[in-house]
């Protein structure tokens, strides 16, 4: 079947494709009013041409855009005129209608940047500006933010408390300390101001602060439990996360304080992309948030700040892995536009906990062909996706991808085409992805193994679990490297299971090589080592948003030995990535016997212990901030060096 949305000098991204043919049967509550593109201009985003599109209905862009090419779009299926009772044909001619229009006025691509609508709409109003005048601002996007916490209220030594804080899923909430205009058309903000209000009215007359209350007020997600994934990230952050420490080595030297008015911004993804493990809606709500911190340190104050820090420990697996992507190259305009304005805009990330997981396999298009077995795992409630990237100017003419499993024959992916099983359990989308990369990205959809534990969405066959080959041949004269990525399906940190992330397999791959620590170090292939003809491998499972050229990667390691914890994903990128590996390692386990480092939880006197890369780039982004965007001061060298040292650990163990 050719792809169903086919707009002259506008290229709309596999997962529109695939979605738009499957009649967006998988989303939670069929198909959505409303859908969210991150969208390419050729030029910078200029007023004229956004007040046209908001003008004729159906579309809406954020005037914090503007000067931008990478661009988020909100665009409601039901009023694009003429307007139509709504039903699958006529919201695909909507969107066909939609898209043209985002074409006449300069786009030339679009990725599906949410799988669900914004958690609701208000009408967009300016900021107020505060009166503040920051040298500095840390921003944290993540979930669970407790601004009641002893170690971030005012007046607490060397507190570093939130200034503003933006609930992308929250609802405007009545009351003395009711949420200032948000940054954005939807969700809930707080001041300073408004946030101290809360703090005082949750005091008791002892002069206790009652957290819970607190948190009530403002109706926060995720500060129920005992931590959060934002409560660890924000005490690595503030510096209130305990040292590492180890009998065998010195505890690290005290860290030096942040710089002085330095202000934390803290947004709160909503519950609902967060229950999507594979990081598709971080192109809209991060994206969103990014441009959101920006704009409170340069647009929301009475003086303009000269260094912001992101902080993002979200990442997806899948990705070109070649710094193309679109968030990336978002990242990068954000970054290189400061830079052209005399200040400082940086991205700290997390490179990704996927080692040895199994979900990265390379195809050598030199040789004959291989294939590798995707375990696709039972009981999983959302689509399974691989990627297949191909080198570029190689097309699925030129090599034979098909896949095959229990119960359906092998499906081979088409150029520009959809195929599908015939019980429409399996989609292959293949699809040139032009301007960067000028790579084909071949997606393979696998629909749920199991039905919905919530109601809602529309009724659709199941996927059969098991041993599934993915096959690449190559047909004519090629060479290069064709990459699969496995998405995640795993649950994000405090979010309701929906299902398993399945796991790519060859026969000679050694199931406890992770037993093994140093094995797993120097494991086959190594670094410059030949490609197999289709090999799993450990190498070059760097988070898919982590390859560009800007962004700064943090990657994990062991304290008591430093070496690179063994979860701690690294390159190398693709070979026309801007980077090879992260930038450096900063230390995420205590030791073998002590797993991870102890971090502050949702209520004071609490520590909870977490592990991964994910405290990792909060502490690169302190130490940016430390040294006010300077490039940091190099550590010892490690001896050897070993092999592994550039592409796992960069510069060395901070």
């Amino acid at each position: 079947m050719a792809l169903p949305l086919a707009i002259p000098g506008f290229t709309a991204d596999a997962y529109l494709q695939w979605a738009v043919h499957t009649g967006f049967r998988y989303y939670r509550n069929g198909a959505p009013p409303t859908i969210v593109l991150l969208v390419e201009f050729q030029q910078p985003l200029k007023a004229p041409a956004r007040d046209a599109l908001n003008a004729a209905g159906g579309i809406w862009i954020s005037r914090r855009y503007l000067g931008f090419r990478f661009v988020s779009v909100t665009i409601s299926l039901q009023s694009i005129p003429p307007l139509i009772p709504p039903s699958i044909p006529q919201q695909l001619a909507n969107l066909q209608v939609a898209l043209q229009r985002l074409s006449r006025q300069g786009a030339r691509r679009g990725e599906l940047a949410a799988p669900i609508a914004p958690p609701g709409t208000q009408l967009e109003t300016k900021p107020r500006i505060f009166g503040g005048k920051p040298r500095a601002v840390i921003g944290i996007i993540d979930d669970g933010c407790p601004f009641a916490h002893r170690f971030y209220r005012p007046g607490s030594p060397q507190a570093l408390s939130v200034s503003y804080l933006w609930d992308q899923g929250g609802k405007v909430m009545p009351g003395p300390a009711g949420p200032v205009a948000t940054p954005f058309a939807y969700g809930a903000a707080y001041g300073a101001t408004e946030l101290n209000t809360i703090l005082a009215l949750a005091t008791t007359p002892s002069g206790v602060v009652d957290e819970d209350t607190a948190y009530a007020m403002t109706g926060l997600p995720s500060l129920r439990g005992a931590t959060s994934h934002g409560s660890q990230v924000m005490s690595h952050v503030a510096g209130k996360a305990r040292p590492a420490y180890h009998v065998t080595r010195p505890a690290p030297p005290a860290l030096p304080p942040l710089p002085a008015r330095t202000d934390l911004v803290f947004v709160q993804l909503p519950a609902d992309a967060l229950d999507d493990p594979s990081g598709g809606w971080l192109e809209h709500y991060a994206l969103d948030g990014m441009h959101a911190v920006h704009s409170y340190g340069r647009f929301m104050n009475a003086a303009q700040a000269n260094l912001i820090v992101v902080n993002l420990s979200y990442g997806p697996q899948t990705g070109p892995h070649d710094g193309s992507s679109m968030l990336e190259r978002a990242i990068d305009e954000l970054s290189s536009n400061a830079v052209t304005h005399g200040y400082q805009f940086y991205v700290t990330l997390p490179s990704g906990n996927t080692n040895m997981a199994r979900t990265h396999a390379e195809f050598n298009l030199a040789s004959p062909g291989g294939a590798v077995d995707w375990f696709v795992a039972p009981d999983t409630q959302v689509p399974a996706f691989l990627e297949i990237w191909l080198p570029q100017g190689v097309t699925p003419t030129q090599v034979q991808i098909d896949i095959s499993g229990p119960g359906v024959a092998a499906l081979v992916a088409q150029p520009n085409d959809i195929v599908s099983s015939p019980n429409q359990t399996l989609d292959i989308t293949a699809v040139l992805v032009p301007a960067a990369s000028n790579r084909t990205l071949v997606l393979v959809a696998m629909a749920p193994t199991a039905h919905p534990a919530r109601p809602g969405g529309t009724p659709h066959a199941l996927a059969t679990p098991g041993r599934w080959r993915v096959s690449v041949t190559p047909t004519q004269g090629t060479g290069g490297v064709a990459d699969a990525y496995l998405a995640r399906n795993d649950p994000n940190m405090g979010r309701a299971r929906l299902g398993h992330s399945g796991y790519l397999d060859i026969a000679t791959y050694d199931r406890n090589r992770f037993m093994r620590e140093d094995e797993q170090l120097v494991a086959p292939p190594l670094p410059g080592s030949p490609i197999p003809a289709a090999g799993v491998c450990a190498r070059g499972s760097f988070s898919g948003i982590a390859t560009g050229a800007w962004t700064r990667v943090a990657a994990g390691y062991r304290y008591s030995d430093t070496k690179p914890a063994n979860y701690s994903s690294g390159g190398p990128c693709h070979a026309t990535s801007p980077r090879a590996g992260p930038d450096w390692a900063y230390a995420t386990e205590e030791s073998r016997v002590f797993a991870g480092r102890l971090g502050g939880g949702n209520r004071s006197a609490t520590m909870v212990r977490l592990t991964g890369t994910s405290i990792a780039a909060p502490q690169y982004a302190r130490e940016l901030t430390v040294n006010l965007g300077a490039p940091l001061p190099a550590v010892a060298a490690v001896p050897g060096p070993p092999p592994w040292l550039n592409e796992r650990a960069g510069g060395g163990f901070r």
